[in-house]
């Protein structure tokens, strides 16, 4: 015993030493640690004071602001909105740097690096499973980049340029001038790429694109003598690539047009002085003049086009081929959101903008109002049937700065040019995006385009006393020859101001010469072709002088077959004798109706997957009777991007739909029983079905149901958006009682039953069989639809302040039907408990 007590003290005395010795080398190698702060801490002493001098120095303005308010009276409210606007600017700049960072990743770093992102902020082709098919693409583009860099240059400096200097005189900064432009080494990137095989000519290829582009371009300027520059430059959107017309030669085609469908979003950032626009308000000044010019030059109707091969006329790839011209009517709202609250009363001062493409029209303010009545009219060219979608914003003006962006946002609504086209025309209320409440009431006429005058003096008798357009004129400028110099020193920079009506366009300019070449088209809307006039103008851009001029009468088109004057040359009066402009005109009647047929520029964009039917539905019900008056038939979905090629089902087809449990179950039955019986079971379930058919047609219910409700459901991958059209709902309680009920439709996109997930249709009065006809949408990812489902709830709102009872519901699963067309469908509603 002894002797293991010595060993364990003498390993505890060991260890203890070993310890000790380790304190001590610890102590060692701490002690000059400490020396090192201890001499350290004067200096530090002097940073902390030095940083506390730079603290106080970046407050001294703000103090010294706030002690100049107080010594000159000035109201705390003045105070208080200069920390508001710059707690404002601070939270703006820390979003929008998130939101360009989460999208720079996306346009640099590899697919899986930006699947891991924020979902929410990612493209759309980042949803798609075969993304990876436009990689091959990406290499050749930063293969090409620099070439493309010293184009692009080329054309912001010829073409760009000039634009944006005429359109920043209207804010009263002149002076514009481009100083540097680099594009970078990062191109844009290319994400989910479509090749169309369906409803396209034989003598084309047309394929989609979606970029998206955050490189590191370099671009300074300066206006009024400010130096600036842009930075972070961000770029998204839908770009078409159209190659045409297929030739036997190499490169096999003979033209290619380049073109968004509609304007992509732009964010950037501003350097230098000019950085003090960069803020709410004053930084939209300069976007919206970029987004302009990038719509005038990228966006239909304008295209980027270029000749590949001389068997080609320009004619062929760079004239426009309109699909045909849409006209809206902006008629009113209701139930718009009550952004100005004065002594506690609500109001706003909404006006309304209707964008196309690149073409943007703008209602009048009506002031002091949630229900304006604008009655306005606008007319708007479509190039791309399916492509291309209408698009209203609802805004309440704010009296501001001129020129700043102060209003309040009213919600948005979005309609399918498509479904439009194939009705001729639609009267319908829209419910209102992105917001509580409001609606808009629209008028939507589809126009196509004919080369027969005497359609002319069918339809635009009533147009011309509207004021509006009967007819659209295309002028194609080709080139002049023999031009004056305007200056005996120098060859004149000459372009061309073409007028039509009260509307003039002009080419871009061509930098000293006296034969230009332009190949440009223009397009115009005319009234009245028969009194109308063409003026031609050759200009020089360099004297501001006229080189020439031409008057063209339009009614002599009239008489020229297909109302075409191709490749004429034009002698030029106040001009040379021997100066010309050849120029190729065509005039073209609007008729209200279908599209033509054979239109090969109706193209499918995956959001619709069948053909549509060879007849169109009938058009739907007007906005006056939609709600008073039930219709027994089942209506054509009504409402805004809702296609019509699925028709409504009939009331057979739809007491099938509801009867497919019993169904069901009945031919099981029938399987379980011998062969010998089979038949005698199938005209039994026959029967069965025919007698439940007549049992509803006499107004007869199945057991177990109690009504129903007809819904049409589509999903749009383009716009990610969940649309629904509630059409009616059939047979609820109540109606043999002396007071019916006054029903409406509660929906919500489950798991979400927030506010923001609600939707409800207006109420009907007095009724079991009420109509609704509206439309609701929600923005859904394609890869969460499938889990999604839709609880569907009819209310009873009997009395202003009566209890609003449950009276039926229903869950929709909508991973159970297929979202990709249409569907128009009755659904079982069940009594609540």
């Amino acid at each position: 015993m002894t002797d293991t007590k010595s060993t364990d003290d003498v390993t505890i005395s060991r260890e203890m030493s070993s310890s000790s010795s380790k304190t001590s080398s610890l102590e060692k190698e701490i002690v000059p640690v400490n020396r090192s702060i201890k001499k350290k801490k004067p200096n530090s002493v002097s940073k902390s004071l030095v940083g506390l001098c730079k603290i106080a120095a970046k407050h001294l303005p703000l103090v010294f602001g706030v002690y100049a308010m107080g010594y000159f009276n000035f109201s705390i409210a003045w105070i208080l909105g200069i920390v508001g606007i710059t707690a404002a600017t601070d939270q703006w700049r820390k979003e929008r740097n998130y939101r360009m960072s989460t999208a720079r990743a996306s346009a640099i770093y590899d697919d899986k690096d930006v699947i891991m992102a924020r979902v929410s902020d990612l493209p759309s082709w980042v949803f798609f499973p075969d993304f990876d098919r436009a990689e091959w693409l990406n290499k050749i583009l930063k293969q090409v980049w620099p070439n493309v860099g010293h184009y692009v240059r080329n054309i912001i400096l010829e073409s760009v340029q000039p634009g944006i200097r005429e359109s920043l005189k209207a804010y009263k900064l002149g002076g514009f001038k481009m100083e540097k432009i680099s594009l970078g080494t990062m191109p844009f990137r290319v994400g989910g790429v479509k090749v169309y095989d369906k409803n396209v000519s034989r003598n084309e290829i047309v394929m989609d694109m979606d970029i998206c582009y955050a490189g590191d371009c370099d671009i300074r300027f300066s206006v009024k003598g400010l130096k600036g520059g842009i930075k972070d430059f961000q770029m998204s959107g839908m770009l078409r690539v159209v190659m045409k017309p297929l030739i036997s030669q190499i490169p096999l085609f003979g033209g290619i047009q380049i073109f968004f469908l509609n304007s992509p979003s732009v964010d950037f950032n501003l350097i230098g002085v000019v950085d003090v626009l960069d803020m709410p308000g004053l930084n939209g000044i300069l976007r919206r003049v970029i987004i302009e010019q990038i719509g005038a030059f990228l966006v239909l109707p304008n295209k980027l086009t270029f000749t590949l091969s001389d068997v080609v006329s320009p004619i062929a790839v760079k004239i426009p081929e309109p699909s045909g011209v849409l006209r809206v009517r902006v008629v009113e709202a209701k139930q718009l959101m009550k952004m100005d609250r004065v002594l506690g009363i609500g109001k706003s001062d909404p006006y309304a903008i209707v964008t196309v493409g690149s073409q943007e029209f703008r209602t009048k303010t009506i002031y002091n109002t949630v229900n304006p009545k604008w009655d306005f009219y606008c007319e708007a060219k479509v190039e791309s049937l399916r492509a291309q979608n209408c698009f209203i914003q609802v805004w309440d003006y704010d009296a501001g700065f001129p020129g700043i962006q102060n209003d309040d946002y009213l919600g948005r609504a979005t309609v399918d040019i498509y479904s439009i086209a194939k009705v001729g025309k639609k009267d319908m209320w829209v419910t209102l995006e992105d917001v509580k409440s409001g609606m808009i009431h629209l008028e939507l006429t589809w126009f196509s385009l004919m080369d027969d005058p005497v359609m002319l003096k069918m339809h635009a008798a009533e147009t011309q006393s509207l004021g509006l357009s009967s007819a659209l004129l295309i002028v194609y400028v080709d080139s002049a020859t023999s031009l004056p110099s305007a200056r005996t020193s120098s060859k004149p920079d000459p372009y061309v101001i073409v007028t039509a009506g009260n509307r003039s366009e002009q080419t871009s300019a061509r930098m000293r010469t006296c034969d230009p070449t332009w190949e440009q088209a223009l397009v115009f809307l005319v009234c009245n072709p028969e009194s109308d006039d063409l003026y031609l103008k050759v200009m020089d851009q360099k004297t501001g002088g006229e080189l020439g001029m031409e008057k063209i009468t339009l009614v002599s088109l009239l008489t020229l077959p297909e109302m075409e004057l191709s490749h004429q040359p034009l002698s030029l009066k106040n001009s040379g004798p021997e100066s010309k402009l050849i120029v190729s005109i065509r005039l073209k009647v609007m008729v209200p109706g279908q599209p033509m047929e054979g239109d090969d520029t109706i193209l499918d964009t995956g959001d619709f997957a069948t053909e549509p039917p060879s007849t169109p539905p009938p058009p739907p019900p007007s906005a006056e009777t939609v709600k008073v008056k039930p219709d027994p038939k089942p209506d054509v979905p009504v409402g805004n991007d809702t296609q019509n090629s699925t028709p409504a089902p009939s009331a057979a087809a739809s007491d099938t739909v509801s009867l497919s449990g019993i169904s069901e179950r009945t031919s099981s039955l029938d399987k379980s029983m011998s062969s010998s019986t089979n038949t005698l079971s199938v005209t039994k379930t026959s029967l069965d079905r025919e007698s439940s058919i007549r049992r509803r047609q006499k107004g007869g219910l199945p057991p177990g149901v109690v009504s129903q409700v007809q819904l049409t459901l589509r999903y749009s991958s383009q716009r990610q958006r969940l649309i629904i059209v509630v059409h009616k709902v059939s047979q609820l309680p109540g109606g043999d009682q002396p007071d019916p009920p006054d029903p409406y439709v509660k929906l919500y996109l489950l798991p979400d039953r927030s506010t923001n997930s609600k939707r409800k249709t207006d109420i009907v009065k007095d009724t079991v069989n009420p109509v609704f006809d509206e439309t609701f949408e929600y923005t859904v990812a394609p890869i969460d639809l499938p889990a999604r489902e839709l609880e569907v709830s009819v209310i009873n709102r009997k009395g202003r302040f009566a209890r609003s009872p449950l009276m039926c519901s229903c869950v929709v699963i909508l991973g159970h039907h297929d979202l990709s067309q249409a569907v128009t469908q009755w659904f079982d509603l069940k009594p609540s408990e």
